[in-house]
C-alpha cells in the first residue's frame, strides 16, 4: 500500500466517522426531544391539569370541587393546598404520584367510601400550605396544633370533611 492508498483510507475512515457521530447526534436529539414531550406532555398539558376545571372532572371528587365553588378559597386552586409547593421538582413529584393514584383510584372502582381521605404526607403538605399562604395569621398561635384540627371544612365545605389515615 502506497501514501496515497493509505491517505484515501484515513480520509474514508474519518468521512464514516463524521457520518457515525452526526447520525447519532440526530438519533440522540430525537431521542431527548421525544423523551421531553413525553415528560412534559403535549403544549400546555401541565397548565392545564393545574386548574380546578380539571381536578373536578372526576366523579369522585365532583362534590368537593362544587363545595369549594362557593367557599372562601375559591381563589386557590387545588394544587395549591394538595401539592407540595416548597420547589418545583418536588411540586411535579409528588403530582404524578397523587395524579396517577387518583385516576388509578377513580377509573379501577376500588375506591372504598366517598369520604376523604388524607395521608400522613397529604396531611404534612395541606399544613405546610396553609402556613405558606397565612403565615401572617398563624405567627402569633401556638403551631403544635394542626390548622385542619379546627379548619377541618376550609375549602371544601362539609364536603370536604377529611379523614387522616395514618401510614
Amino acid at each position: 500500500m502506497d501514501l496515497k492508498e493509505l491517505i484515501l483510507k484515513i480520509k474514508e475512515r474519518a468521512l464514516k466517522r463524521q457520518e457515525l457521530l452526526l447520525k447519532a447526534g440526530i438519533y440522540s436529539g430525537a431521542a431527548g426531544a421525544a423523551a421531553l414531550f413525553l415528560f412534559f406532555g403535549p403544549p400546555h398539558l401541565i397548565e392545564a391539569t393545574e386548574t380546578p376545571k380539571f381536578c373536578g372532572l372526576c366523579h369522585s371528587m365532583k362534590p368537593q370541587h362544587s363545595a369549594w365553588e362557593h367557599s372562601a378559597h375559591r381563589s386557590a386552586r387545588c394544587i395549591d393546598c394538595h401539592l407540595p409547593n416548597d420547589n418545583a421538582v418536588n411540586h411535579y413529584v409528588w403530582k404524578t404520584i397523587d395524579g396517577n393514584k387518583d385516576v388509578f383510584y377513580e377509573f379501577s372502582g376500588l375506591r372504598e367510601h366517598d369520604e376523604i381521605e388524607l395521608s400522613a404526607h397529604g396531611h404534612k403538605v395541606l399544613q405546610a400550605n396553609c402556613i405558606r399562604c397565612h403565615e401572617s395569621t398563624v405567627a402569633h398561635i401556638d403551631q403544635k396544633r394542626a390548622c385542619i384540627d379546627c379548619h377541618r371544612t376550609a375549602g371544601h365545605k362539609r364536603q370536604g370533611m377529611t379523614r387522616i389515615r395514618e401510614d
